[in-house]
Parts: C-alpha cells; sequence; structure tokens
C-alpha cells in the first residue's frame, strides 16, 4: 500500500489496533479477523462504538469465508470483507473505493451539521425580530437571545457585557458557574483587546495555544476552565457599547466564517432592539 502513496501504520493485535487508531486517526482500517489478544471483531466493535466513528471504513481481511464469519464481520461494524489469498489489484480498488465513500459520508455529515446549523441560526433570527417587534423588556430579549444560541455555537457559557460593566445576560450549561462574582474586563480581557474591540474585530483565542495574558487574568481563565474564547465587539453607531463573550470548556471550537458573520448580525440586532426599547420607555 505504501507503493502507492499510502501511510500505512502497522499493528500486531487488537489493542495496539485500537492505540494506534487513538494516536493516528487514519482514514481506513484493515483488520484482520485473527488476531493474538483480541481477535478482529472485537476490535472492529471497539472501533466502531469510539465517538464520532460511523463513517470511518474498516475493511476485514480474513482467511475465513464461511458466511457465519461474514455475517459476524458486518454484525461488528465492518464497512467490507475480503477474504485470503490478496489479490491485490482487487484490494487496491476496495480501498481507493471506501476512501472515497468515507470522504463523501464526511462531507455529507458535514454539510447536514451546516444546514441544521443555518436552520438554528434562521429560527434565531425571527425570534429576535419577533420580540423586537413586541418591545420584549430589554433583560427578556438578551437572555432569551443568548439561551437559543447556546446550542448552535455548542457554548458551556456566553454572555454580553456593556461597556459601562453590566452584565446584560449570561446562559451557562448545567454544572458550570457564573462570571458574576468575576470583574468584567477580566472576562472581556479588554487590557489587551480594547483597541481591536472598537476597530470591530473579533477575538477568537485557543488555550492550548499561550498568550500574553497576566497572572491574574491567567488565574481568572483557567479558574473558568476555558479551552477556547470568543470575544465580539458589539458596535453601534461605530461606537463600541458592549462585548459579547462565548467560552468554550470541553474542546476548542471551529468556527465558520459564516458563523461569525452571523453572530456580529444577530448581536447588532439585538443592541439596536434593546436601544430602541430603552428610548421607548
Amino acid at each position: 500500500m505504501e507503493e502507492e502513496g499510502y501511510r500505512a501504520i502497522e499493528a500486531k493485535n487488537g489493542d495496539q489496533c485500537l492505540q494506534e487508531y487513538k494516536n493516528h486517526k487514519p482514514n481506513l482500517v484493515l483488520l484482520d479477523a485473527i488476531m493474538p489478544e483480541m481477535d478482529g471483531f472485537t476490535c472492529c466493535q471497539k472501533l466502531r462504538s469510539l465517538e464520532d466513528n460511523n463513517n470511518l471504513p474498516i475493511l476485514m481481511i480474513t482467511a475465513l469465508d464461511d458466511q457465519d464469519s461474514i455475517d459476524q464481520a458486518f454484525a461488528a461494524g465492518a464497512t467490507d470483507y475480503i477474504t485470503k489469498p490478496i489479490f491485490w489489484s482487487v484490494l487496491s480498488q476496495r480501498v481507493n473505493y471506501l476512501l472515497f465513500m468515507g470522504q463523501t459520508l464526511k462531507e455529507l455529515t458535514r454539510v447536514k451539521s451546516h444546514l441544521t446549523k443555518y436552520e438554528q441560526w434562521q429560527r434565531l433570527e425571527h425570534q429576535i425580530s419577533y420580540q423586537w417587534q413586541r418591545s420584549f423588556p430589554i433583560k427578556s430579549l438578551f437572555q432569551d437571545c443568548l439561551e437559543q444560541l447556546r446550542n448552535p455555537v455548542e457554548a458551556e457559557r456566553l454572555g454580553i457585557h456593556r461597556m459601562d460593566g453590566k452584565l446584560m445576560a449570561e446562559a451557562i450549561a448545567p454544572g458550570y458557574p457564573s462570571v458574576k462574582t468575576i470583574e468584567w474586563k477580566k472576562i472581556t480581557l479588554l487590557r489587551l483587546y480594547q483597541s481591536s474591540y472598537e476597530q470591530g474585530e473579533t477575538i477568537v483565542l485557543d488555550f492550548s495555544e499561550k498568550f500574553a495574558l497576566s497572572e491574574e487574568e491567567k488565574n481568572t481563565l483557567e479558574q473558568l476552565s476555558l479551552k477556547s474564547l470568543t470575544l465580539i465587539p458589539l458596535l453601534l453607531k461605530d461606537k463600541l457599547w458592549g462585548i459579547l463573550w462565548i467560552h468554550h470548556c470541553q474542546g476548542s471550537y471551529q468556527w465558520e466564517t459564516w458563523e461569525i458573520e452571523s453572530l456580529r448580525h444577530l448581536s447588532s440586532l439585538v443592541v439596536i432592539s434593546s436601544k430602541i426599547t430603552e428610548l421607548a420607555l
């Protein structure tokens, strides 16, 4: 396989196969049904049970060609099955096909997720417009927006601070602490990014990397168990009105460009709505 340009990682038994898979996340697994310590059927089941592994192509290669073994392979989660002796031209075609199908399924899953998120964003925008038109209380407007926004962006915590330091609203997943007792300038990292906010720049920080934070800022963010932090300035007539912050505590979040643009649009809509509501009071 390496002669055809593939990078291959060898495992001598089922346990090693599982470990190598976790380390390297290959695009396809070739698995022998008969292996020491853990047979291929059990290994296949364990591979398939790993998170987000439904579309992983698993090709069983074995001398077992009875119907029961074939049925057992597919029941364990194998994508395809090929018997020995192996004809390399056939194996190459199978591998190419399975890799193509695996990538296609990944892309379909990504598109489906994209469409689901887009529908959630559309519903959220319609809900904000509905509340705006009916002059909902400002606090309710902010709170409802954040509660509905938390799921599409898969965040554990998000909130809006106004530039006078007031926490306008906060939405938190169960089991995560509030930021109400923490100084707002530390939450928004105003010392570092105020000029960027005033220019309308969105800040995305991945805490697997290092940043020029003070010890106090580091302690604050560690207290919140952050893996990534997104900070979006809320501008009203080109003036910095507040900051929307989004906390991901389970892992880093890979933003799509359209999501950031949608966030800015929704945030602007909420800020304008709140300002109109204030003027109407």
